[in-house]
C-alpha cells in the first residue's frame, strides 16, 4: 500500500501513464489509479483537482521529459547531425511513450501557462539546430513548422497502421530527413 506521505504527484503521473499503457488514456480515472496504488481515490485530491488537471500535469511532465531527452541528445551537435539527432529523439521518444504521445497532442497549449512554456522552450530547441541554417526569422518559423509537422506526421502515421507497403520505413523516414535537409541548407 502507498502510503500518503510516500505520495507525489509524480509517483501519480507515472501510474496514470502506466494505467493508460494498460487499458488506454480514454479509460483512466481516479478510481483506477488509486486501484493501481492500492489508495482510496479521494486522495488523489490532495494533489489535483480533477482528471483535467492531472491529465495537464502529465502533459507537463511528458514535455519536460521529451526537451530533457532532446537537449541531452543535441550537445555537441550542429548543422545536420542536430537535425537527424532531433528527429531520431523526438521519434524515439515517441514511440517509448506512444499511449502519452497521443496525451500531449491534444493538449492545446493556451490551457495552462506551463504547457504553453515547454511548447516555447521545445521551439527554442528546435529554432537553435535550424538557426545553424539562417538567422531570418520567418524562413526559421516555416521550417521549424515544417520539421514539426513532418516527425509528427510521421509519428501518428505508423501509430494508426498506414505504412503497410514492405519498403522499409526507417528508408522513408532517412528519405524524408534527407528532403528537409536538402530544402532548409537552400535557404
Amino acid at each position: 500500500m502507498v502510503r500518503k506521505r510516500n505520495l507525489t504527484k509524480e509517483k501519480i503521473i507515472q501510474s496514470a501513464f502506466l494505467l493508460a499503457d494498460e487499458i488506454g488514456l480514454n479509460q483512466v480515472t481516479f478510481q483506477k489509479i488509486a486501484v493501481k496504488l492500492d489508495i482510496k481515490y479521494p486522495s488523489l485530491y490532495n494533489h489535483f483537482t480533477n482528471m483535467d488537471d492531472l491529465k495537464i500535469k502529465m502533459t507537463q511532465y511528458l514535455l519536460n521529459q521529451l526537451n530533457s531527452k532532446l537537449m541531452q541528445r543535441l550537445i555537441g551537435k550542429s548543422g545536420e547531425d542536430a537535425v537527424r539527432e532531433f528527429a531520431y529523439g523526438y521519434r524515439e521518444f515517441a514511440f517509448e511513450n506512444k499511449t502519452a504521445y497521443g496525451l500531449f497532442m491534444n493538449i492545446p497549449s493556451i490551457e495552462d501557462e506551463e504547457v504553453n512554456r515547454l511548447l516555447k522552450e521545445f521551439g527554442s530547441i528546435l529554432h537553435q539546430i535550424l538557426g545553424f541554417y539562417t538567422k531570418d526569422e520567418t524562413p526559421l518559423i516555416h521550417k521549424g513548422r515544417a520539421l514539426r509537422s513532418l516527425l509528427h506526421g510521421h509519428v501518428s502515421l505508423c501509430f494508426n497502421g498506414y505504412f503497410q507497403n514492405p519498403v522499409s520505413l526507417e528508408d522513408s523516414f532517412q528519405f524524408m530527413l534527407d528532403d528537409f535537409i536538402f530544402s532548409i541548407s537552400r535557404i
